[in-house]
């Protein structure tokens, strides 16, 4: 008995209301608003996670497809090695300079179709173009005023 004229007096002072328990305020319910708060993180986290996340694999998967007899590639291990064949399931790839070493390798572990470098010279990373925040609009800096 004690408890519900308890939750009464509070649903009252939250509400709002003086004495008859409901609201005449004409605002938003607050589970909306929480439901509403719910939408839109999980909508923030989808846009910045999940969506280059899946672009990336996407990008994986048809560079995974391409790759044809010859190609060297490289593997998620750092192993460098040549495709000799390619079946449903996996590469087999021929690994060093002795070319009896033919390993069947899972297609998913091929992580780039990449030279390896046997060189003592060091390569350098191509630097990635600037992108702006509002699609592609961007403020041409002097650099690139003097280079045309």
């Amino acid at each position: 008995m004690f408890s519900a004229n308890f939750i009464l007096d509070a649903s009252t002072v939250v509400n709002g209301a003086s004495g008859g328990g409901t609201s005449s305020g004409g605002g938003m319910n607050p589970i909306f608003i929480v439901v509403l708060y719910c939408v839109v993180i999980f909508g923030v986290f989808y846009f910045f996670s999940v969506k280059p996340q899946r672009k990336k694999d996407k990008a994986q998967q048809e560079m995974r497809e391409s790759i044809k007899i010859g190609d060297s590639v490289l593997l998620s291990t750092g192993f460098y090695g040549k495709v000799v064949d390619v079946t449903a399931e996996c590469y087999i790839i021929e690994f060093g300079t002795n070319k009896g070493i033919r390993i069947p390798v899972v297609k998913q572990s091929v992580y780039a179709v990449k030279e390896p470098n046997l060189t003592n010279k060091v390569e350098e990373e191509p630097v990635p173009e600037k992108k702006s925040l509002f699609g592609g609009f961007k403020k041409k800096d002097s650099t690139d005023e003097e280079n045309e």
